[in-house]
Order: structure tokens, then C-alpha cells, then sequence
């Protein structure tokens, strides 16, 4: 999927594939963390809701022929039908970018500020090269859903239903019950079934790692605040994963919705987890992920306890019985554990997890480690984009998009530090750009070697300052 962004604070012009693997490179300021916070929005599901929203009200530009006479028919006939498959191959990339036209109205709220304008910002999704895996994705879509007032047990006003593998998305009424309710409501019920599937097909769910994640992750009273939310959240959109805390002040929804998706971490059912996990193999494969990033990296257990009625964070080191408080835990610790949380209680095949610059105050060979590790990701049906000023991250992914195409990799997996095969990452799963200018560029040539000089330049300054030194001292 491509996707071109103007008029985004210094970014002018930035023309972008996102790939299983996103890497965003450049000096500070130079756009990467507005951008992947832009795209995060627009293309999860805070961009749904606020189209959603919008779409029932009146107040989005484009019109969908086929939903406007399945809810004429619907109203005449008490039932209708929908292609969703042959609507989403009409309509899809046209429902994306007319999330995206509303993008200026909500960004100053996105990113907390009152003193920038985001009126000029324009972003263009073009799902060409991704069409196809993406209705593969709608196709197997299962819906069944109802729209119900009061008690579930006096029954559904209005139902929605489509089984796995097939196409058609039907909706139904029984008896009288669509003369209870107004037009507008049967339109949002409708709409959000197409639009929810859509938009859910691109990317599941998101998840954002912003750099105040190790703040955050001590504080007891945003965790606090974080549960309450929690349960306002699951009541009021239960299709999405992560609350968001309207208590936090005046910081960016990615922060907010972090904090939540801690406290989300810290009340998942372990029940309800686990039937996923038994439902889907690939899920478990997310909790095993999570247990080796604590083994191989963290060296150590990170999980919620609850004493009372007060759950707390804790980490215990694999050479230690005692639990330490996150408050006390090593930088590396604080770094790492909401991307244990996250693998372990919330996410599933196809979710988007964005991670802004996952170096900071990790030692280089943990850096080399998790680049690593977030291969593993990918080739576990996880998509990742990350923002760095890492050259130690930089540079052995170019060592493992190389490592991808060698004939004999269990050979070669010993040159690697997490020593897993399934870390290499192909060169078509993976993206990097350069943010620089106001614009990106591509950096991985066709043999996939990565063109950069960000980094490069400062070592090479920093190299030649010493030699010139010397006749200084002598």
C-alpha cells in the first residue's frame, strides 16, 4: 500500500509504501513521528469512528450507491443484501481517502496542540498493490452482529450477517422491529458493518509505543485512571482493544491510547485469552513470542499482580526470586515491557504495531537484538513501523534482509545474535525511508542494499576531528 502525504508540519511532500517491515530514518524534526502518528490514526481505527461519526451525521463527500439502496430495500422488505467483496473492490481505496480528507479537522486534538494548523494537510492511500490480499482478508471475514435497544434478551431490532469465505453481507429484521427505529440508526448499523470490515481488513487493530512509554509505565495513577477508562471503552466501542483516558491532559491520543492499552493489558480476561489462543494457533505463537522476548532479552518475567484490590507491574530477573516494581527495574526493563504486555494480552494476526524510536536507552546489542526480534514479528503475520536514529538497527537489517535470500540459513544463524532463522526479513516485506528536506526517499536499492547517510556522516565527522588534534597537543 502507498500512501502520500503534503502539508504535514516540515514534511512537504512524502510519497510512502508501508510493507510488513517500515522503517522511518532522519534527523530530529525532520517529520517521522508526525507521520507514523498521522498514518496510525487515519488508517486505525480513530480514523474509523471519526467517519463513522461524520458519515451518519452528513458530513463526508463521498457517496455509496450500493449502501444507499440495501437500506432503502431494508426498510421496504425488512432484509437486504450487500457484495461486500465487490464493494470494497469499488469503493475501498475511495472510503480510505475520504477518511483521510477529515484528517484536518481532528489533528490538532490527535496531537494536542492549538498553535498548529493542519488545513493544508492532504493524504492520498492508493491499495493497488495491496487489493488483492486485501479482499482475500474481507472475504474471509465472518460477521454476525445486531443492533439491539435495551435488554439482548428482548431481542434484535436489526441483524448483520455474512460467513466466512463468502461475499455477501446480509442484513434483517423480524416482525415490526425496524419501525422502532429512526433512519439515521439503521444507516450508522449498516454503514459501520462495511466500513468497520473494511478498515479492519487494512491493518486489525493498532498499537503505538511512543518514546513516553517508560514514564507511563511506572505511574501508578495513569494506570489507575487508564482501568476506569477501560471499562467506559469496552461499554462504549467494543470492537476496539484500547481505551483511551480523557483524564491525562494535554497530551497526543498515541500517548492517551498507550496508557490505555496498558490498563487494557492489566483487566484481559486470561480466560477469554486463552479460548482465543486455542481458536487460533497463530495467537499463541504471539504469547511465545512474548515469553522469548522475556527470556532471550529482558532476562527476566514481566506480568501484573494484584494485591487487594491494587494491580501492580512487576518485573522478576531469571537469576532472582524477588519482584522488583517497574519504578526501580533497569531503563531497558521499562523500554521493553509494554511490547511484552502487548504480544502476550492484545494482539492478533494482522495488527499494526508502531514502535517510535525502540532504541532509546538500550545498550547497541540489545538494539541488534530487537531488530531482530521485531523480524520475527513480521514473519509471524504481525506488521511493524518503527522511527530510528539507530545506525546499529539501520545496519544489521540490511544483514538481515541479506540473510533472507542466502540458500543455507540455519547454516549462517549462528552469525546472529537471537540466532533465529526467523528473523530474516525478505526484501519485500520491508520498506525504509529517509526523512530529509521535507520529503522521504526510498533508501534500499534493488539488491537491497540500504543508500543512507543520516548516521554515516557524523561518524565520519566525528573520525576525522582527532587526527587534527594532535599537532595541538605536541
Amino acid at each position: 500500500m502507498k500512501v502520500e502525504i503534503h502539508n504535514l508540519g516540515v514534511i512537504n511532500s512524502a510519497s510512502i509504501e508501508l510493507k510488513p517491515l517500515t522503517v522511518f530514518i532522519g534527523e530530529n524534526s525532520t517529520g517521522k513521528t508526525w507521520a507514523a502518528y498521522t498514518l496510525s490514526a487515519i488508517l486505525g481505527q480513530h480514523g474509523y469512528q471519526k467517519y463513522l461519526k461524520a458519515f451518519s451525521e452528513g458530513k463526508t463527500q463521498q457517496t455509496y450507491p450500493p449502501l444507499d439502496h440495501a437500506i432503502s430495500h431494508l426498510l421496504d422488505d425488512g432484509n437486504a443484501q450487500i457484495d461486500l467483496v465487490q464493494f470494497a473492490k469499488d469503493y475501498a481505496e475511495a472510503y480510505f481517502n475520504d477518511v483521510a480528507s477529515l484528517a484536518p479537522r481532528w489533528m490538532q486534538t490527535l496531537m494536542a496542540t492549538k498553535r498548529v494548523t493542519f488545513e493544508p494537510l492532504q493524504v492520498h492511500v492508493n491499495l493497488a498493490q495491496s487489493k488483492t490480499a486485501f479482499l482475500e482478508k474481507i472475504t474471509a471475514t465472518a460477521i454476525e452482529r445486531q443492533l439491539s435497544v435495551g435488554s439482548h434478551r428482548q431481542g434484535a431490532l436489526l441483524n448483520a450477517l455474512k460467513e466466512a469465505g463468502e461475499t455477501t453481507l446480509y442484513f434483517y429484521s423480524e416482525g415490526e422491529a425496524l419501525k422502532k427505529l429512526p433512519h439515521r440508526a439503521v444507516k450508522k448499523f449498516m454503514a459501520a458493518q462495511l466500513f468497520q470490515t473494511i478498515h479492519r481488513s487494512l491493518y486489525s487493530d493498532v498499537y503505538i509505543l511512543p518514546t513516553e512509554r517508560t514514564g507511563f509505565i511506572i505511574s501508578p495513577l495513569s494506570l489507575e485512571q487508564a482501568f476506569e477508562e477501560t471499562e467506559t471503552a469496552h461499554e462504549q466501542y467494543s470492537a476496539s482493544k484500547i481505551s483511551v483516558d480523557k483524564n491525562l491532559g494535554n497530551l497526543a491520543e498515541p500517548v492517551k491510547r498507550f496508557v490505555g492499552m496498558i490498563g487494557t493489558s492489566a483487566t484481559t480476561n486470561v480466560a477469554e485469552r486463552n479460548e482465543q489462543l486455542n481458536d487460533n494457533p497463530q495467537m499463541s505463537a504471539y504469547v511465545k513470542l512474548a515469553a522469548f522476548l522475556e527470556t532471550e532479552i529482558l532476562r527476566g518475567q514481566v506480568d501484573f499482580e494484584t494485591f487487594g484490590l491494587q494491580t501492580e507491574l512487576l518485573f522478576q530477573p531469571l537469576d532472582n526470586s524477588h519482584k522488583l516494581e517497574m519504578s526501580v527495574v533497569s531503563a531497558m526493563v521499562k523500554e521493553l515491557a509494554p511490547l511484552v504486555l502487548c504480544l502476550r494480552y492484545l494482539v492478533e494476526p494482522n495488527d499494526w504495531i508502531i514502535i517510535d524510536e525502540p532504541e532509546m536507552n538500550l545498550h547497541p546489542a540489545v538494539q541488534v537484538e530487537l531488530i531482530e526480534f521485531l523480524g520475527m514479528l513480521v514473519n509471524a503475520g504481525l506488521q511493524v513501523l518503527i522511527t530510528t536514529h539507530s545506525p546499529y538497527i539501520v545496519d544489521h537489517l540490511a544483514n538481515l534482509i541479506t540473510a533472507a535470500k542466502h540458500d543455507n540459513k540455519d547454516k549462517i544463524k549462528e552469525l546472529f545474535y537471537l540466532e533465529q532463522t526467523d528473523a530474516f526479513v525478505s526484501q519485500e516485506q520491508t520498506s525504509v525511508y529517509q526523512f530529509d528536506k521535507g520529503t522521504t526517499r526510498n533508501i534500499i536499492d534493488e539488491e537491497g542494499i540500504l543508500d543512507w547517510s543520516t548516521f554515516g556522516d557524523v561518524s565520519s565527522d566525528v573520525s576525522h576531528i582527532y587526527p587534527h588534534l594532535l599537532p595541538a597537543m605536541n
